[in-house]
């Protein structure tokens, strides 16, 4: 029996300007470009956009992780290796699980498009870091619920967007 097509290898090009995954249409956009959306808002309306942001992953994201649970991964271990071997395929860095107990999940991701996509020139400060990787803290939410079979709460306690940190972290804890 051979081994399960990685999401890359599942990816299709269609002449009509779609990249799918079976039914999920998919974009490839620039890190840059998507976050300076973000940046270019009145201070503001900056948080509440990227609040927004992580929304939408925890419902269309969600989609994604069921496909993915429909696909073999049932139990919380194989979900978390599907997401992690997943999410680089996607451009959403090198995820690493430095923990998994019942009631809690911490993920270490390295070179994340959104705090790159982010990044400021020194000594500049426009909103807290730990907005900037909504969209990994969304998907976070989504999976942790299934994984840990509750309600989550998702906190970054370090961003790269800031340059004091070498990776982004995050933690997920049941409530």
């Amino acid at each position: 029996m051979s081994a399960p097509a990685s999401f890359r290898e599942r990816l299709s090009w269609h002449d009509d300007g779609e990249i799918r995954d079976g039914d999920i249409r998919y974009l490839m956009l620039r890190a840059d470009a998507l976050m300076g959306v973000f940046r270019a808002l009145p201070a503001e309306h900056r948080g509440p956009a990227l609040a927004a942001f992580a929304t939408s992953i925890v419902r269309h994201g969600g989609k994604s992780a069921k496909a993915y649970q429909a696909m073999g991964a049932d139990d919380g271990a194989r979900l978390l290796e599907v997401i992690r071997s997943t999410a680089p395929q996607l451009g959403w860095g090198r995820w690493s699980v430095l923990g998994h107990a019942p009631d809690r999940i911490e993920i270490e991701v390295h070179n994340s498009p959104f705090a790159a996509g982010w990044r400021l020139a020194e000594g500049e400060v426009d909103v807290e870091p730990s907005a900037v990787c909504t969209p990994i803290v969304g998907m976070l939410t989504v999976v942790g619920a299934m994984v840990l079979g509750r309600e989550v709460r998702v906190r970054e306690t370090a961003c790269a967007c800031t340059g004091h940190a070498p990776a982004c972290r995050f933690e997920v804890r049941s409530v």
